[in-house]
């Protein structure tokens, strides 16, 4: 009997380390995503293994992949990675800055730790209330074989006045499918410090969060989700930006757990702003369909002699508009103002344009750069919004040539209207629009 027993329990056990491999298999998920913002599109891959979650992000229509992301939740922290720069930042989650005030429990209010003493020279900000409701419509369905539950949520982000991280109030409603994946337990943020970072970039000031939260309903893993954001006050609030999130796979397979772990021989930064990429100038004109490229390397050097009976045009950056990439467009009108009369090149200065043995010089200046009714001034609000992120723009430009020798007006040229695309994109549509012009001058 005892020997029964005895076998018994080791069957019992082998079936019960069987049953925990399994399910900790089952906890190993790989997943696609596409986000839609104003009808671009970006696919991310997702990696989720236990406590962790490694999300590798795309572009949009030419902008750089977003960093490599990696929830630690067992450590509490995040961590991003550059693998093209081999450098990493880690981000710990938000411990001491949040307050959280529970509607429907006693209406205390839980002050926020003291902020430890190597923070004490940070400057203190200003106040961000946040209010959200989550309701569980109570429907449910079958996806990827999970529960997944249909949640509404509505979020009310309100500054202060002397807030660092943002300008504006914001609305955010939200209507999704979730579900939960019992391991993988990360708190669901709305947002972190870098993530609501508006104005004026202020590593040394820090903004206090009170939350109140209401309604019985809870979130999760998305599957399916729709945001709307919601920007301004009162009358102001006609400014709408949705963005959209659907799952295209959902997987379980066995995961490395390197992919969760920061690669070896990678440096660490201090500045989330390192691992940003900068902006290929050729590829985003190549993207944008701009495939001069023959006059575009004939004009990028100012010490090429000028050519007999041709005139030489001196370009300088545009000026007027920061969220502009100057860079870009000044190549773009050093393009667009090639003929068989004319050539031109990217310069500096007017000193600059004298030593490259120029005729002309040519400014331009936007007075207006207003985006559309999708996106409105949400690119104001958070600094790291993609800031061309929009479906149309309003643009006004001034573009002026001069006498290189005295100084004299020669054409000038202005535009006003609404153009399609990004930021970029419209302002080149305008410019194009404005040197087809000046050519015509010209000759």
């Amino acid at each position: 009997m005892k020997i029964q027993t005895t076998s018994f329990l080791a069957a019992v056990t082998v079936l019960l380390l069987i049953t925990i491999s399994s399910t900790a298999d089952a906890q190993q998920y790989k997943l696609r995503q596409v986000t839609s913002v104003s009808g671009m599109k970006s696919e991310s891959t997702i990696y989720v293994k236990g406590m962790r979650k490694r999300t590798d992000g795309g572009g949009f229509m030419g902008v750089a992949a977003s960093p490599v992301t990696i929830e630690q939740c067992d450590l509490q922290r995040t961590i991003k990675i550059n693998d093209k720069k081999k450098l990493y930042y880690i981000e710990p989650f938000s411990k001491q800055e949040e307050e959280v005030i529970e509607e429907d429990a006693k209406p205390v209010a839980v002050k926020s730790k003291p902020a430890p003493a190597d923070k004490a020279k940070d400057k203190t900000g200003g106040v961000i209330y946040m209010y959200q409701s989550i309701t569980d419509t109570g429907e449910r369905k079958k996806m990827y074989g999970f529960t997944a539950r249909h949640v509404w949520s509505t979020q009310k982000i309100k500054p202060s006045a002397d807030a660092c991280m943002m300008k504006d109030s914001m609305i955010i409603k939200t209507d999704g499918w979730y579900i939960d994946l019992p391991q993988f337990n990360c708190p669901v943020r709305s947002y972190t410090n870098s993530g609501m970072k508006g104005g004026t970039y202020q590593p040394d000031c820090r903004d206090r969060f009170v939350t109140r939260r209401s309604g019985k309903g809870r979130m999760g893993f998305p599957l399916v989700e729709t945001k709307t954001m919601i920007m301004g006050n009162g009358p102001a609030q006609n400014n709408e930006f949705a963005t959209s999130l659907e799952t295209l796979e959902f997987s379980a397979m066995k995961l490395d757990s390197m992919l969760f772990e920061i690669p070896t021989g990678y440096q660490e930064t201090k500045n989330e702003e390192d691992l940003q990429e900068k902006m290929d100038v050729n590829a985003l004109m190549k993207q944008y369909g701009y495939e001069k490229t023959d006059k575009t390397t004939a004009i990028t050097d100012p010490d090429a002699p000028k050519k007999e009976g041709i005139i030489r045009i001196a370009v300088l950056a545009p000026t007027g508009e920061e969220s502009l990439s100057a860079d870009l467009l000044q190549k773009y009108l050093a393009g667009a103002l090639v003929s068989d009369k004319t050539e031109a090149v990217a310069v500096n200065s007017e000193e600059e344009a004298k030593n490259s043995d120029c005729d002309l010089l040519l400014t331009t200046t936007f007075t207006k750069v207003k985006q559309g009714s999708k996106v409105g001034s949400l690119l104001k609000a958070i600094k790291n919004t993609d800031p061309s992120a929009s479906s149309s723009f309003n643009i006004e430009a001034v573009l002026k040539l001069t006498s290189i020798g005295d100084g004299s007006k020669k054409a000038e040229e202005k535009v006003a209207g609404k153009y399609d695309g990004k930021a970029d994109e419209a302002a080149m549509k305008a410019l194009d629009k404005a040197c087809n012009q000046l050519l015509k001058e010209i000759r």
